[in-house]
């Protein structure tokens, strides 16, 4: 009998707001946070092409920084202790914006899962963010066709 092979899984996490009337500069200088990606209202959405779309929001995003192979549970605690002390700025902001806890996890195998302990997800709520789950399905297999 063969062992299965490890299960590959990834997790992301990273938080996002988005607002139509701030800007990703304003919120940058609010939190004392700059983003990693960021996008602002009216901009194009591919500035290759100058008849692209326009963004109809302002779109600050900041990643947890660890390794796509650390725990899902790892990148909202990072997250969480980014935000720590920022409540008030947080909760001005809310009056205007978006504020997402963005998560991501995929599997090779569609398998998988993680806790997020209560104590965090309270966190979390206090801080007033709103909780985005993407779940990746694993690749479809190659299709193999015999001669």
């Amino acid at each position: 009998m063969q062992s299965a092979g490890p299960v590959t899984t990834w997790s992301a996490g990273s938080i996002r707001i988005t607002s139509r009337t701030v800007s990703v500069h304003e919120i940058s200088g609010r939190l004392g946070i700059t983003a990693d990606q960021q996008f602002e209202r009216d901009s194009l959405m591919s500035p290759r092409n100058p008849t692209s779309a326009r963004r109809e929001t302002s779109v600050w995003i900041r990643r947890s920084g660890l390794p796509e192979d650390t725990d899902l549970t790892d990148h909202v605690r990072a997250l969480v202790e980014l935000l720590d002390g920022r409540r008030e700025e947080l909760a001005g902001l809310s009056v205007d914006c978006v504020l997402e806890l963005l998560l991501g996890f995929g599997s090779e195998s569609g398998q998988g899962g993680c806790v997020l302990p209560a104590h965090l997800l309270a966190e979390v709520g206090a801080l007033g963010l709103d909780i985005v789950l993407d779940l990746y399905p694993p690749e479809p297999a190659a299709i193999v066709v015999s001669p």
